[in-house]
């Protein structure tokens, strides 16, 4: 529980305070610790866990290689991805698999991604290929992001995620007409990509937002702390990250759109209603992008607070200007 809302100190207080581990509370600690960016203290849990004699099963496992991926680690994955069966009598499955490609993806190997794909026993799911599809989006690998998507719509035609990825793919790299056609496609097969949303709690009350929203009581104070965020970010010399924006519109626009995206309305909406000092805690349903990422490490500083971010893949811890991501996410 205390993992799961970002308290991994408290987590790891209380798993080291616990008399007895058995395989499942090693294997929580390991895995949190890897997607909340400590990477390296997980690596080094598993090995007390070896000296503990607790034998690692596929969970264990799973979490191991999340922390490699999460870090950037190549060689010790692929080096536990083989000493699997050898060393722990686990068959490799198909999330074993996912974890391998996201971090060879995340390193530009996509070759070795695809290779790996062809020649594992298992066949690729959806959580598969879209690995190799947001690797191809953030390194604009058209053609494998085309045939990634396009197994992706094999296995499930109405899959939003393909689709919407596919047409991000190729406003990446300036192909309108092609992004054009994939969404007349989804108008006319009724599939709609799910609305990013952020949401933070506030004495006992959560509070949503949507990019761009102005229904909430506070809209106007929200608005006027973003435009302080800004004003701040400049004299930094922040310059708004718009390549994710998939429009065909001028720039300006394109910044217009990311300074309003959820993760930063909630944010402002922490800011205004927390003293300085104060944890803010945003959980985001996608995953959080560039610019708004590089906006909550310069926050933690102008503001001295510290900013918990949870998106769909990971925790962003933002303190003193960095992130415990490392900027690798």
């Amino acid at each position: 529980m205390y993992a799961r809302c970002g308290e991994i100190e408290t987590a790891r207080s209380l798993f080291d305070n616990m008399k007895e581990k058995d395989v499942r509370a090693w294997s929580v600690m390991i895995s949190w610790l890897a997607l909340n960016g400590l990477a390296q203290e997980a690596l080094d849990l598993f090995a007390e866990m070896q000296n503990a004699r607790v034998k690692p099963d596929s969970v264990t496992l799973t979490g191991v290689l999340s922390a490699c991926s999460h870090a950037g680690y190549v060689q010790k994955l692929m080096k536990l991805l083989d000493e699997m069966q050898e060393l722990y009598f686990v068959e490799p499955t198909i999330e074993h698999y996912g974890c391998v490609v996201d971090l060879l993806g995340r390193a530009r190997e996509l070759e070795k991604a695809l290779a790996l794909i062809k020649r594992m026993r298992l066949k690729p799911d959806v959580m598969i290929w879209g690995a190799m599809l947001v690797a191809c989006r953030v390194h604009k690998n058209v053609e494998i992001g085309e045939m990634a998507a396009k197994e992706m719509l094999e296995l499930d035609s109405q899959n939003a995620g393909a689709l919407v990825f596919l047409s991000n793919v190729y406003a990446a790299t300036g192909k309108w007409d092609l992004v054009e056609q994939v969404r007349c496609l989804m108008k006319e097969q009724r599939i709609r990509k799910p609305p990013g949303s952020s949401s933070i709690g506030l004495d006992g009350i959560v509070h949503e937002f949507l990019s761009g929203d102005t229904l909430h009581p506070q809209s106007d104070q929200i608005y006027r702390m973003l435009d302080e965020i800004r004003r701040l970010a400049v004299l930094r010399g922040h310059r708004p990250v718009t390549g994710g924006v998939p429009f065909d519109i001028d720039e300006e626009v394109k910044e217009v759109c990311i300074s309003q995206h959820s993760e930063k309305l909630a944010l402002a909406f922490g800011l205004i209603n927390t003293k300085e000092g104060t944890v803010i805690r945003i959980v985001k349903n996608l995953r959080i992008c560039e610019d708004c990422h590089s906006v909550m490490q310069l926050v933690s500083v102008f503001f001295n607070q510290i900013v918990i971010v949870q998106d769909r893949n990971r925790f962003h811890h933002f303190k003193n200007g960095a992130c415990s991501c490392k900027n690798y996410w």
